[in-house]
Parts: C-alpha cells; structure tokens; sequence
C-alpha cells in the first residue's frame, strides 16, 4: 500500500524524481514541469553569465571600469565579504533593498513579468521583489555561499494574501529569508507569514510539499521594503 501511495503522489503531482528534503520551512520540495517561472529562471542565469564576465574584468582593474553597476554590486559584495556570519547577510539584505527603488514590472516596462540580472536591475535602479532576490541570490555566490545554501523562494503572504519572492540562505544549518520588504533577516522557522510555493535554485524549480495549489501564469505582487 505505501508504495503504491507513493507512486500515486509522484503521478498526481507530476515529478520525474525524488523528492528533496532540508529545504526551507522544513518542508520536502519536488520538481515542478512545465512551470512558466522556469523559462524566467533560464533566461536570468544565461543573463547573470554575461554580466558576470564584465564583473570580473571589472574586479580585475576597477579604474578601467566604465560600468558604474558593475562597480556598485562589487562594493556590496565586497563589503560583505569583510564581514562574517549573519552580520554579512543582514549587511547583503540592507545594500540591495537600499539599492533598488520599489517597482512592479507594468509600471518599470509595461508587462506584467520581468525577471532581470543584478547588473540590468541596478542600472535601472528600480525591480520588483522577483528582482531584489535575484540580486541577492548571484551577490551570495559572489560571497563564497554554494549553491546548495541559497536559493530564491516563491510564497504567498497571508496578510497581503499576494505572491512575493525571497531569497533563503542556510546559514549554521539554519533557513535565514532576506525580504525586501524588511531591513533585517529572519529565521525561516519564524517566519509564520509566509506560505512557501515555489522554490528555485541551480537544480530548476521545484514546488514544496505539501503545497497550496499554485497558479501557473500568475505574476508575483511586491511592495516596497520597510525598515
């Protein structure tokens, strides 16, 4: 009986694989087909990869750089690397929410989604809470956290009853979310306001289970941050 409950689970909710466990929230997560966030997810990667080479050159010889937002995320990254443990994180979170001027995609380009690399979100100077997370997810690799301790998480707030994106590190194995709309970071196990959708990493994006049902061309709905 239990096994076949378990491949009626895999069947009803479309994965391929294993589900993943220690994730964020202390739920279980499994792939997710055919998502329309994964084509975003591709998209900012291949983008992040480009910028990421006028990063570097820019690292290598900063007087020869002409990118200011190349040079202003290496001062974020740069002065949370001076620092350690939360104390690096919560600086990361305070720069980019400060860095970035709340904006939802219709206003900033006239569609309803959007995701955009660092480099193009800071020299627009404005993004939605999809692109402060990004922003936060590539400068925590730039910091030295791998790939497997962070990633960007798709929830529903209850008080807003909306779609919001964070970005979840693990730090001394524990959750941490860095929010937008918040100065400072919270432990993920805390964090009763939010209820966990999404979550998207290097492997693609995978859904938490169990879940609440999930709209597949629903635009996440952000706010600005307060401190």
């Amino acid at each position: 009986m239990r096994i076949a409950l378990t491949a009626l689970a895999i069947v009803f909710f479309g994965f391929g694989v294993l589900a993943e466990n220690d994730e964020p929230f202390n739920l279980t997560t499994g792939p997710v087909l055919g998502h329309p966030y994964s084509i975003h997810w591709q998209k900012v990667q291949y983008d992040w990869a480009i910028e990421r080479e006028l990063l570097e050159r820019c690292r290598a010889n900063r007087n020869q750089c002409s990118s200011r937002e190349a040079l202003q995320f290496l001062t974020v990254i740069d002065d949370a690397s001076a620092l350690t443990n939360r104390t690096r994180l919560g600086h990361l979170n305070r720069a980019i929410n400060l860095a970035i001027r709340p904006m939802s995609d219709i206003q900033n380009y006239g569609i309803p989604e959007i995701w955009t690399a660092p480099l193009a979100t800071l020299a627009n100077g404005a993004g939605d809470c999809t692109d402060y997370a990004i922003a936060k997810y590539f400068a925590l690799g730039e910091i030295g956290i791998s790939a497997n301790d962070r990633r960007l998480v798709v929830v529903q707030s209850k008080s807003r009853r909306e779609e919001h994106a964070v970005l979840a590190v693990r730090e001394k194995h524990r959750w941490l979310i860095l929010d937008n709309r918040r100065m400072t970071i919270v432990d993920a196990a805390e964090a009763k306001e939010y209820v966990p959708l999404l979550v998207l990493d290097y492997r693609g994006v995978r859904q938490f289970l169990p879940s609440t049902s999930i709209s597949m061309a629903k635009a996440t709905s952000c706010t600005p941050p307060v401190s």
